[in-house]
């Protein structure tokens, strides 16, 4: 079965909650927010968004896509987390992700832009020590050090709020597979997909862990409109803008045209192993957008 999350920030209303909850209406499966502390666009804070959230849904799954945990410590990490699965019923999701994208935002926090990698295991190492509620904690890594820690806020989701790893990169990969309930691609073609797919699953059974208890999820940059030329004029300022990068060396990594396009591409990446769809849908109309493809796709994949 197919799901399909929305990210609602790049509606240019700027009502991201009122987005939020259309969304869920429309009967999307879960709710995201981006994270950044410095970035070449606003980036509001996302457990702020998120906390909000919470108490304007009631359905849907609400989840970082992707927080960089690296950027902060540890122990903010869990209770923020354990915070939002407390507001939301059960309902949070931790995406996670190392970023690098902006070296500016590691420098202001004071944070080896080489050593985030590392420093995410161990701060998923120690989230998950602190979210067992059973005595106090103490770790002793190559990048954290934590001593007779006692966390005061227990998650309502026994163990804590799944934690999906974002990434491609094959540190990212192993991270997911070791560490991970779900693997959140992004910037990938359907053959590398399934590659990235099937490492994650070799990792997480060399941990020995089930593979099968994993979700393999992506998120793409999408515009869905009456042509596929109308669709790629209104998504490639909004992705420039984001990245700075020529849309043409993004392309790819989209979804992008009319719904019998995007039936097309979604049936590509479901076929590579894809079972949850983050759409990032951006220029033009993003609400417009969503009532499309609730009403004109959406039913079509969701059935099969």
């Amino acid at each position: 079965m197919l799901t399909f999350g929305a990210i609602p920030g790049h509606d240019p209303s700027g009502d991201v909650l009122g987005t939020a909850e259309m969304a869920e209406g429309l009967g999307f499966d879960s709710v995201w927010v981006g994270d950044h502390l410095l970035w070449y666009v606003p980036s509001p804070d996302p457990a702020a968004i998120l906390g909000a959230l919470a108490a304007r849904t009631q359905r849907a799954r609400l989840g970082t896509a992707v927080y960089l945990a690296a950027l902060r410590g540890p122990v903010a990490v869990a209770k923020m987390a354990a915070t939002l699965d407390h507001l939301s019923g059960g309902r949070f999701v931790l995406g996670v992700g190392i970023g690098g994208e902006n070296p500016a935002e590691f420098a202001a926090a004071g944070v080896p832009l080489s050593r985030r990698s590392r420093r995410l295991d161990e701060t998923l190492e120690v989230c998950r020590l602190l979210w067992r509620g059973d005595g106090p904690v103490t770790y002793a890594g190559r990048e954290l050090r934590l001593e007779d820690v006692r966390f005061d806020l227990p998650p309502l989701t026994p163990g804590g709020p799944p934690v999906w790893v974002g990434g491609r990169a094959p540190r990212s990969l192993a991270r997911a597979g070791r560490l991970g309930d779900g693997w959140l691609a992004f910037v990938v073609t359907p053959e590398r997909f399934a590659e990235g797919w099937a490492t994650v699953r070799r990792h997480a059974q060399d941990a020995g862990r089930d593979p099968e208890a994993l979700t393999p999820g992506l998120q793409l940059w999408c515009n869905l409109a009456d042509s596929d030329e109308e669709a790629r004029a209104l998504l490639a300022p909004q992705i420039e803008a984001m990245y700075r990068t020529p849309y043409e060396r993004f392309a790819r990594y989209t979804i992008c045209g009319t719904p019998e396009t995007w039936l097309a591409r979604v049936h590509e990446f479901a076929a590579a192993g894809v079972r949850h769809f983050n759409l990032v849908f951006a220029g033009g109309d993003v609400r417009v957008q969503m009532a499309r493809f609730a009403t004109e796709v959406m039913p079509l994949l969701t059935e099969e």
